[in-house]
């Protein structure tokens, strides 16, 4: 069977062999010179992020649990996703009635984080003239200030600052774009 519930997502491993595998370290190294090509930005692996797609034919009796804030059910999605609309990281059938960070706290990829195994993809980069060891992820700002995130700041003093949030979240359109794509194929 396609779909196997575990700690409430839902998975197709079928799918997941070929188009959800975790990249390797080459893969990462792969991944991050394309992104320090294309966004110049060094040890970027990708932008997270969670989106909620509408689940038109929930069952009444499950309503309740994925019926979040827009008053209808749907089901969430978190997804890391490259400049080519690869998703390198995919959990989807969170519920409706949670926000990003429990979400988050939910995720394979924080798992990963936490447990170290996501630490096998690191490597050294430089970043003006500066040693770093921790691949990065663009975030949003709802997401906690870990050093493997690069968030902007919600609301910038400086022209710096400022430059640094447009340049930022111009560069996180990545992962928005992915979930465009899916919603209009799905």
């Amino acid at each position: 069977m396609c779909i196997e519930p575990h700690k409430g997502i839902v998975c197709c491993r079928a799918l997941a062999n070929q188009y959800l595998r975790k990249p390797t370290k080459s893969g990462a190294r792969n991944i991050v010179a394309m992104h320090e090509r294309v966004h110049k930005i060094p040890g970027m692996m990708g932008s997270l992020d969670v989106t909620k797609v509408h689940w038109k034919n929930c069952p009444t009796a499950w309503k309740g649990q994925f019926q979040g804030r827009e008053k209808v059910a749907s089901i969430g999605l978190e997804a890391v996703v490259d400049n080519n609309l690869w998703f390198w990281h995919a959990a989807f059938g969170f519920l409706g009635t949670l926000n990003d960070i429990n979400v988050w706290e939910r995720s394979s990829l924080y798992e990963s984080m936490i447990d170290g195994t996501h630490d096998e993809l690191d490597f050294e980069f430089l970043v003006d003239g500066e040693v770093f060891d921790k691949l990065i992820y663009l975030v949003d700002g709802i997401y906690p200030p870990l050093t493997r995130f690069l968030s902007s700041e919600s609301d910038p003093h400086t022209k710096l600052a400022y430059n640094f949030a447009q340049d930022q979240e111009a560069h996180r359109k990545d992962v928005e774009r992915g979930f465009g794509v899916l919603k209009v194929k799905f």
